[in-house]
């Protein structure tokens, strides 16, 4: 183990260090998980307080939250990293070279560590500081112990992944380009991240119409990847369709821009969001976190495509 553990603060060295990209990814993947912890410990509402102890001692362990969470984070994610490293180099894993190259195999790594170890990865991937964050959550709020174990098993898992891709780069391999789409520039040959919970798959696309299905990913429901979230239709239409849509007197578009002088029309994304049931999901959908999905999604369109955020039009059903 002593191996792994040089190794893996090797490829630290060499890949993650002073990789403003990387910072990136971690920061938003420990913000996402620190918003769903939040949402369940109800730490992010507004509150009225009794008296002035009672919202020292909420701020207090606020902080606290705030101190313990990013820190148990990042060992989760370093022991994911290590156990993949372990699992790579294990004498009886074979994985052929083609599978480096194979953009959707790394969506593949959690089951094959889950189905790899004989422990629970829970287990497995405790620190003493995912341990004194648990303890101290567990013993402050409510409710929360079936949430903290399945968040630091997803962010040890993403930790495996990374080590996964460090694998493939120090093996000197490249991944298969694939097309995208016209619209969204979206990728139509992979899963491709909207949260570091959902992913997203195209499923239809055309010129100025794509649907996409967003699914809860791997890393969550290792024994299914497709089990989805909403169903997303992205509709394109530039000024000029809209204005002889108008013009031909199409009611859907009437009615939309009624008070609306035709010179002042501009292109317009209608994203059509139909979220699905909690059935079969391996934890209930906050409202939180449904926001947290658009706007990511939107923010992803948006760097693509380059289309204007403002041209965007989001209809939830």
């Amino acid at each position: 183990m002593n191996e792994i553990i040089n190794l893996s603060k090797k490829r630290f060295t060499k890949y993650c260090e002073d990789n403003t990209t990387f910072e990136e990814s971690i920061n938003r993947m420990i913000n996402h998980y620190f918003l769903q912890l939040g949402n369940r410990t109800n730490i992010l509402q507004e509150r009225e307080f009794n008296n002035e102890v009672e919202e020292q001692k909420f701020k207090n362990n606020v902080k606290r939250f705030e101190t313990l969470f990013p820190a148990a984070a990042k060992n989760a994610f370093l022991k994911g990293y290590q156990l993949c490293l372990e699992f790579i180099h294990h004498p009886e894993t074979q994985i052929p070279d083609t599978l480096y190259t194979d953009p959707n195999f790394i969506k593949d790594i959690p089951f094959a560590l889950a189905n790899a170890s004989e422990f629970e990865l829970y287990e497995i991937i405790r620190t003493d500081e995912t341990q004194e964050f648990c303890v101290f959550a567990v013993r402050t709020y409510e409710g929360v112990h079936p949430l903290l174990e399945q968040v630091f098993c997803e962010i040890a898992f993403a930790g495996a992944e990374c080590a996964f891709e460090h694998e493939r780069l120090e093996k000197g391999f490249e991944l298969e380009k694939g097309e995208i789409t016209s619209l969204t520039k979206a990728s139509v040959d992979r899963l491709f991240a909207i949260t570091p919970s959902i992913n997203g798959v195209v499923v239809h696309a055309e010129e100025h119409c794509e649907i996409w299905n967003l699914n809860w990913n791997s890393k969550v429901t290792i024994d299914d990847p497709f089990i989805e979230v909403a169903e997303v239709t992205f509709i394109h239409q530039t000024k000029d369709m809209i204005q002889k849509n108008i013009e031909d007197g199409v009611l859907y578009y009437s009615i939309l821009y009624l008070d609306t002088p035709l010179h002042e029309i501009q292109d317009r994304l209608e994203i059509r969001v139909k979220l699905n049931s909690d059935f079969g999901a391996p934890r209930p959908m906050e409202q939180v976190e449904i926001e947290y999905i658009l706007n990511e999604m939107i923010g992803k369109v948006h760097l693509q495509a380059q289309i204007p955020i403002e041209n965007m039009i989001l209809i939830q059903r």
